[in-house]
C-alpha cells in the first residue's frame, strides 16, 4: 500500500514538473523599433548635471529628440499596430509552421528595420550633441542610462516556477570559514 502511494506521488511530481514550452510573449512593435521617449526632467538628475546652462542644453536636445521620435511614431502608427496584432495573433502558430515563421519574420524586418534605423540616426545625433556639451563622466553616465532604458524595452522571459534557479557555485561553499588564519 505504501509503495503504491509513494509511486503515485513520484509519478505525479514528474508529471507536474514536466517541462512545457514557454508561452508566447506579448509582442510590442514600438519596443522592437526602439520607439521611446526620454523623461526630460529625470535625465539631468541621473547624469548629475549641476549647471543651469547645461541643464538647458540637455533639455533642449532631449525635447528635439522626443519630437522627432513622436513624428516617426505618428507616421508609422498604423504599420506598427497592424504588425503587433498580426504577431500576437499568429505567434503560437508560427512555432509549429516554419513557413509561417519565415513570413512573419520577413514582415517584421520590412516594417521594423527602417524605423529602427531612423531612430538610431537621431540617437547618434543626440549622443554627439551630448558628447560635446557634457563632461566625460556625465557622458559616460548618459550612455549607461541610455543602455539601461533600451534593456528595459526588451521582452522579459517568463520564469518557469518548477525549474530551479541557476546556481553559480555560491551556495556550495565548504570550508568552515577559517581560511588564511595562520594555522
Amino acid at each position: 500500500m505504501r509503495k503504491t502511494v509513494i509511486i503515485l506521488l513520484v509519478l505525479q511530481s514528474f508529471l507536474l514538473n514536466a517541462q512545457e514550452p514557454p508561452k508566447m510573449l506579448k509582442y510590442d512593435a514600438k519596443n522592437a523599433a526602439n520607439l521611446f521617449y526620454y523623461q526630460i526632467d529625470e535625465i539631468p538628475k541621473k547624469i548629475k548635471v549641476k549647471k543651469e546652462a547645461l541643464k538647458k542644453i540637455t533639455t533642449k536636445e532631449l525635447r528635439a529628440y522626443n519630437s522627432k521620435i513622436k513624428n516617426i511614431s505618428f507616421l508609422n502608427f498604423q504599420k506598427l499596430r497592424e504588425l503587433q496584432t498580426l504577431v500576437n495573433s499568429i505567434g503560437e502558430q508560427s512555432r509549429t509552421n516554419p513557413d509561417l515563421s519565415r513570413k512573419l519574420r520577413k514582415n517584421i524586418e520590412i516594417v521594423i528595420l527602417p524605423i529602427r534605423d531612423s531612430v538610431t540616426k537621431f540617437e547618434e545625433k543626440l549622443n554627439d550633441a551630448f558628447k560635446v556639451a557634457l563632461s566625460k563622466k556625465q557622458y559616460k553616465k548618459w550612455i549607461k542610462y541610455q543602455k539601461n532604458v533600451k534593456r528595459e524595452l526588451l521582452p522579459k522571459r517568463p520564469r518557469n516556477r518548477s525549474a530551479r534557479p541557476p546556481t553559480n557555485g555560491m551556495g556550495r561553499r565548504r570550508g568552515g570559514g577559517r581560511r588564511n588564519s595562520g594555522f
